[in-house]
Order: structure tokens, then C-alpha cells, then sequence
């Protein structure tokens, strides 16, 4: 007898994992013990002591040290006796101010707004949850707090700051003032604020009627339920009957509001179409000069290879390591990864699945990181002012080289994992 969608009931100890589809029994976790997908080796929970109190206090202490991390200068630059200085507000200013706007309006976006939003969003929900209080506004904010952990690059900046440093102690004196030391602690609060979470429990204790584990319920004839039968929300990842009824002629989660689809709509061909943009801008990114210094009214322009050779001539081999896998191989190996991905849905191919998953995480992971060259250039602009002596502006690469940062960015986060899964799923059921 065939499962249909309405002899399907949704229990609360059913789960999904959201990179492969793969429907599972939701694991009772142990301290130091994580869940992991059988299939695809995602990391589906983790068991975290008190994660309310903990979320609460990091990010209340990440919200006090905000305004002087970002405020404060960072370091003080000085030449024969010229000093320069300056913060994180002051540097993205000064790229607004030299006609880089849309440099400095990522920057901006990437080291206060989306930082400031992510630890106000955890502040509020964890204070709710700590108070008990199931307000309507909770679980869309949630949302928006993980849509948004992967724009905060408070931590990129900070390794930007040390390359900033080092490349500088080489022609003046260097100085750490005490925003350097609040931006310090402002992204260890921040990068243990999002840690110590715990998002299945939050999740639950942001629903109206917390549901309480239960045995998996199945069928009478004992077949286990498939994917096609359930619907699972992509923002919260609960899971639904396929037939869930509509409101107001959409799909829409009952618990975190986002719009229900089996698979992320056109993801394959927005990924393609915003693979292709960044292929195309990475050749002026790396051809055109990235940055130009102008000594004595003599101006030198840079590309992105000329800076990783001056860190291997002065004998900074591992900051001239970090910045060439930064800035070249890790924007290649994003577009080269994806490409092998979507190729192998076009073509159905079966193996390596497992490796493929876990390499399209591992773009997930490090194409923040790509950004690292664009924060170094936006401090050296702001800070290496010394008059006749010696100024640092951006030049035309930085603009290609942040667009191909943001469009291997969403690239990956408009490709949908399970179709990889489903394309090798669709070769078996026709053999």
C-alpha cells in the first residue's frame, strides 16, 4: 500500500536534516555528544548547557563593547613624526568620502550594521525566552538572526586589522590604541554568543504550544515516511505535510512564517547565472591594480598578486599564505566547487555525494573570508594618510574584486543541497 501525504503524522521526534532531505528520528543528545546526518555528515544539533542564560549574557556584553570597538581609534600610525589614526566608523567613512561608495557601504553593512543587528536580534530573544514570554515577533526575528550571522564579519575585520598592522610595522611605528582592544573583545562575545546557542530548543520554546517528544508514529502497513510526503520550512526546518493548506495563496511555516517550498525556487539557474558574474568580474579583479601608494607624488599601483609578493620578499610568509587563499584560491575554489556541483545534477552523477556535500559546506564557510582583502584596503586607505609624504587609495580592482565576494556569496546561498541528492535519488528510481 503507497504512503500518502495525509496518512503522514508529523511528530515531534521526526526531523530533517537540511542539506540532504534525509528524514530522521530526532536525536536525545548528551553532553559533548553532536548529531550527525548519516548521509551527508552535517552537524544536524549540538548539546549546549543553558544556551538562554549564556546567549544572553554574551551578547549584552558584545552590545556594551559595540560602541567603543567601533568608535575608538584602532591604532595609531606614525611617520617622521606625522601621525595617523583612525576607527571602524572613521574608515568606512573615509571610502564614502574618497568616491568608493559602494565599498564603503559593504564594509559599513559587513562591520557595524549587521553585527549591531545580529546581537540586538539575540539579545531580545534570549531575554524573551529567559523571561518565558512567547511574543508573535520572535521567530521571525530569529530568522532574520541567521540569515544574517553569515554577513557579520566583525571577525574578518579583525584579522584584517593584524595584516593591516604587520604590513605596516614594516615603514612606521605602530601604536594599538583601545579600540583595538574592544573590537578584540567584541568579536570573541560575538563569535560565542552564536556558539552557545542552541536554535532546535529555541525554536520550540518559541512555538505557542511547546510540543513535547513522543514515539515516531508510522503507518499501519510499517513503512517509514519519505520525502515527497512531508514539507520541510527552510528558515526553521520543521517539518509539515506535504498538503499543508495555504494562507492567503502562499505556503507559509506556522511557526517561523517563512514561505514553504519543497526546493528553493529556480535555485539552479539563479546559481549559474551569479557563478557566471563572478567568473566574468574575477579577471579585472586580478589584472587591474587593487590599491595605489603614492610616495612623494610618485604613484605605484598594485594588483592583489603584487601585494602577496611583497609579504613573501619581506619575509611575512604566513600573512602572505592567508591573504593569496584568501583573496585568490578561495574565491576560485567557491566557483570551481559549484561548478563540479551543479554539473553533477545535470548529469545525475552518483558519486563522491558525501564529498560533495561536505565541500559545498565548506564554501558556505569560507566565502566571508574572501573579503579580507577589501577590509586591509579600506584601513590602509583610512589610516596610511601622511600628506606629502606617502597616501594609499583604493583602485579599480577593489570595486571587481567585492562584487565577485558577494556573488559567490549568494551564489551559495541561492543553491539548494538537496537537489544534489534528489538528481542521484532520480538515477536509481529509473534504474
Amino acid at each position: 500500500m503507497s504512503l500518502t501525504t495525509r496518512s503522514v503524522p508529523v511528530a515531534a521526534a521526526m526531523t530533517v536534516c537540511p542539506d540532504c532531505g534525509l528524514i530522521l528520528r530526532s536525536p536525545r543528545l548528551r553532553p559533548h555528544l553532536v548529531a550527525v546526518c548519516p548521509r551527508c555528515a552535517q552537524a544536524l544539533r549540538r548539546y549546549r548547557h543553558n544556551p538562554v542564560q549564556k546567549g544572553l549574557a554574551l551578547s549584552l556584553t558584545g552590545l556594551l563593547l559595540y560602541l567603543p570597538a567601533n568608535l575608538l581609534p584602532l591604532m595609531t600610525f606614525s611617520v617622521l613624526g606625522i601621525e595617523s589614526r583612525g576607527s571602524i566608523v572613521q574608515a568606512c567613512g573615509h571610502m564614502f568620502a574618497s568616491g568608493q561608495s559602494f565599498i564603503g557601504l559593504i564594509v559599513a553593512l559587513t562591520t557595524l550594521v549587521f553585527p549591531l543587528a545580529i546581537l540586538s536580534g539575540l539579545l531580545l530573544i534570549t531575554l524573551g525566552l529567559s523571561r518565558q514570554r512567547k511574543a508573535a515577533w520572535m521567530p521571525a526575528l530569529f530568522r532574520s538572526y541567521h540569515h544574517l550571522t553569515e554577513w557579520a564579519m566583525t571577525d574578518v575585520f579583525l584579522v584584517g586589522v593584524l595584516i593591516t598592522i604587520i604590513k605596516m610595522s614594516h615603514m612606521a611605528a605602530v601604536t594599538l590604541n583601545p579600540g583595538f582592544f574592544c573590537l578584540v573583545g567584541l568579536v570573541v562575545t560575538t563569535v560565542a554568543a552564536q556558539t552557545v546557542i542552541d536554535p532546535p530548543l529555541f525554536w520550540s520554546r518559541m512555538e505557542e504550544q511547546e510540543p513535547q517528544p513522543s514515539p515516531l508514529q508510522t503507518p499501519a502497513d510499517g513503512t517509514e515516511p519519505q520525502p515527497a510526503d512531508l514539507l520541510a520550512c527552510h528558515g526553521c526546518h520543521k517539518l509539515l505535510p506535504a498538503d499543508y493548506p495555504q494562507q492567503s495563496g502562499r505556503h507559509r511555516c506556522p511557526r517561523c512564517g517563512h514561505t514553504l517550498h519543497p526546493r528553493k525556487p529556480n535555485s539552479i539557474n539563479r546559481t549559474w547565472a551569479l557563478l557566471a558574474t563572478a567568473a566574468i568580474l574575477t579577471l579585472p579583479a586580478n589584472l587591474l591594480p587593487i590599491m595605489e601608494v603614492d610616495y612623494f607624488g610618485v604613484p605605484d599601483r598594485s594588483t592583489i598578486m603584487d601585494g602577496i609578493i611583497y609579504f613573501f620578499q619581506e619575509g611575512s610568509y604566513g600573512i602572505g599564505l592567508v591573504i593569496f587563499v584568501a583573496s585568490v584560491l578561495v574565491p576560485l575554489f567557491k566557483i570551481v566547487g559549484l561548478v563540479i556541483i551543479l554539473l553533477s545534477i545535470r548529469y545525475r552523477w552518483q558519486s563522491w555525494l558525501r564529498h560533495k556535500a561536505i565541500m559545498f559546506r565548506a564554501i558556505e564557510f569560507i566565502g566571508r573570508w574572501s573579503m579580507l582583502d577589501i577590509f586591509v584596503i579600506t584601513l590602509l586607505c583610512s589610516l596610511a594618510q601622511f600628506g606629502f609624504l606617502s597616501t594609499i587609495s583604493a583602485a579599480p580592482a577593489a570595486l571587481y574584486f567585492t562584487g565577485v565576494v558577494l556573488s559567490t556569496m549568494f551564489a551559495a546561498l541561492s543553491f539548494d543541497p538537496r537537489l544534489l541528492w534528489d538528481a542521484a535519488a532520480a538515477t536509481e528510481t529509473r534504474q
